[in-house]
């Protein structure tokens, strides 16, 4: 460490060449939010110098705008469908050069073993992933996953390999109770000094007091400014959400002062693969906020030297001495144009492409790649009887993953629920797929205007069972055994046929294939929709997953029946007065 910091010393103060300078470039101060003109020095991979230097190696950045390079506050790397390999090589070139991961959702496939490998994954690579322990598997009580973390395996990940911290803590009922198991968890971040993630959906004042106290310092599940300005009162970091199904950019942005600013910053939690192929990642929410009337460079700022802070790598954020020389060189601010990806001093990336390889995938654990263990499906149990035709439907609104608690009439027929397409009243299934123990969930869903066949897919947050939504029984039971004979998938069916289909054998969450051809087999899917009569301009599968999820509001769907989130507890489909 001596001779490393002399060296550096000595490139800072001119008596040596740096390694690199970086000429020509207008610096991008995300201290004072205010840009100049000056060389940027590099040695070591950190930066040494700001000001009239010489270098070993000279960069010409002819006239370009150099800014630090964007971090991920909160991604599930799984929702991309690919493993980590393959997810640097599209988030890389965007600027996205490090990312605070949560590999909750193949810890509900997998456990402990599951995570140990999301981390050997992330290994060596150019994209810096950092792992933070889920701290809810399962997320709740009320459903059945395939594998549980207790507070054992916390530690362990924490102490035999190095994980970062603890992932969203959204069992809220676990901590406002004080739950043994709960309270051992956020025991084992406090006692070594880890970070500890938020998931305070739909919290009143009172639970984020309580959040708080338990020494959770963000959350991105505010989706009103109302919520954000409550969390900022508190000392919170707001993460503001832009994924795929959850997009809150824009809600939040009204909050957004000079005083209160720096403690925002972008995430995206769950984004498609080809939603970030089309749009960008952390990128695409900079972008955005620009569009909507940030000052590109505070914009910048949320995405780098806030989301540094906030996580505490040190090192990051800045174009500054002393700091990681990861940075990007942007020929147009207000657009973003990305002309290059520079980490540690060397370019990775150049107009959206690698420049240097990424080492091949490591071959994940043989029982991850054979998940679904499905008891056969019978068309009985398809069947959702009510006693009255006034029932408790899932109300889904694009671009949230909040749904609304709906009673409406729906067709009865023989004390049993039919799908109407014409009210938009659909049947939502969620299967059991882990212990063969042969629960089914069946519910009824409007929003998700499907007019003829069904979609299906392993992906189900965050216990990941089949979930499928169809107009008909017959498609339903078809859609889930083609996801049942590809050890999971995403499937879209019509009656009997098969119109297109993306396997994915890791989990049921992700593909092995390179990200361009899950990227082609995602555009047959969206073919395949247009087909079956879905002509809406949002992803569906996406929402579809997280209809499962009973620890968002208001209502949702699990192996075991209807989960009434506000009352924490599953109600009956029929309506009663």
């Amino acid at each position: 460490m001596r001779q490393t910091l002399q060296t550096r010393i000595a490139a800072a103060t001119r008596r040596e060449k740096a390694e690199m300078v970086v000429k020509n470039a207008t610096i991008i101060d995300v201290f004072t939010l205010t840009t100049y003109k000056a060389d940027v020095a590099v040695t070591d991979g950190i930066i040494v110098g700001i000001g009239e230097y010489e270098g070993q190696t000279v960069i010409d950045a002819m006239g370009a705008y150099i800014a630090p390079t964007f971090i991920d506050g909160h991604v599930h790397i799984e929702s991309a469908m690919v493993p980590p390999e393959e997810f640097t090589k599209i988030v890389v070139p965007r600027g996205v050069t490090t990312v605070m991961a949560d590999p909750h959702e193949i810890a509900n496939v997998g456990g402990i073993e599951a995570v140990t490998y999301m981390i050997e994954a992330a290994k060596n690579l150019p994209l810096d992933i950092k792992i933070m322990v889920p701290s809810c598997v399962p997320a709740t009580e009320f459903e059945h996953n395939g594998a549980q973390l207790t507070a054992e395996d916390i530690e362990c990940l924490f102490d035999q390999h190095k994980a970062y911290g603890l992932a969203e803590v959204m069992d809220y009922p676990a901590v406002f109770s004080g739950e043994e198991k709960m309270i051992s968890k956020l025991e084992a971040a406090w006692k070594r000094g880890k970070k500890i993630d938020g998931h305070a959906a739909g919290l009143n004042e009172v639970g984020l007091n309580a959040y708080r106290v338990a020494g959770i310092e963000n959350d991105h599940e505010a989706v009103t400014a109302e919520e954000a300005l409550a969390r900022l009162r508190r000392g919170m970091y707001v993460l503001m959400r832009e994924g795929t199904a959850a997009k809150d950019v824009e809600a939040l942005l009204p909050i957004l002062t000079p005083q209160n600013a720096r403690r925002c910053v972008f995430a995206t939690d769950d984004k498609h693969l080809d939603d970030l192929v089309n749009e960008g990642s952390i990128d695409a929410s900079v972008r955005k906020a620009i569009q909507l009337g940030v000052d590109p460079l505070q914009a910048i700022q949320m995405a780098s030297l806030n989301a540094a802070e906030c996580f505490g790598l040190v090192e990051k954020g800045a174009i500054a001495p002393g700091y990681e020389a990861s940075f990007l060189l942007i020929s147009d601010l207000d657009k973003l144009e990305i002309e290059a990806v520079y980490i540690k001093g060397e370019c990775v990336a150049k107009n959206g492409k690698m420049t240097q390889p990424v080492r091949e995938a490591i071959n994940p654990p043989p029982y991850l790649l054979n998940s679904v263990h499905l008891e056969p499906i019978e068309t009985e149990s398809l069947e959702l009887k009510l006693t009255s035709s006034k029932a408790h439907v899932i109300g889904v609104t694009p671009g949230s993953i909040v749904t609304d608690h709906l009673i409406e009439e729906v067709n009865v027929e023989n004390g049993v629920f039919i799908p109407s397409v014409l009210n938009n009243q659909l049947k939502l299934v969620v299967a059991e797929r882990h212990h063969k123990l042969g629960h089914v969930g069946v519910g009824i869903v409007k929003g998700i205007p499907i007019k003829d066949g069904a979609i299906v897919a392993t992906v189900a947050h965050d216990s990941h069972n089949i979930v499928a939504c169809g107009t008909n029984d017959s498609s339903i039971k078809y859609a889930i055994e083609q996801v049942e004979n590809q050890e999971g998938g995403i499937a879209v069916v019509r009656g009997q046929e098969l119109l297109a289909v993306l396997p994915l054998p890791l989990a049921g969450l992700m593909s092995l294939k390179p990200f361009e051809e899950v990227n082609e087999s995602l555009q047959k899917l969206e073919a395949a929709l247009r087909e079956i009569g879905f002509d809406e301009e949002w992803n569906p599968f996406l929402t579809l997953s997280f209809l499962a999820l009973p620890v968002i509001p208001s209502l949702k769907l699990t192996d075991t029946g209807l989960f009434d989130v506000v009352r924490f507890a599953h109600i009956d489909a029929v309506a009663h007065d």
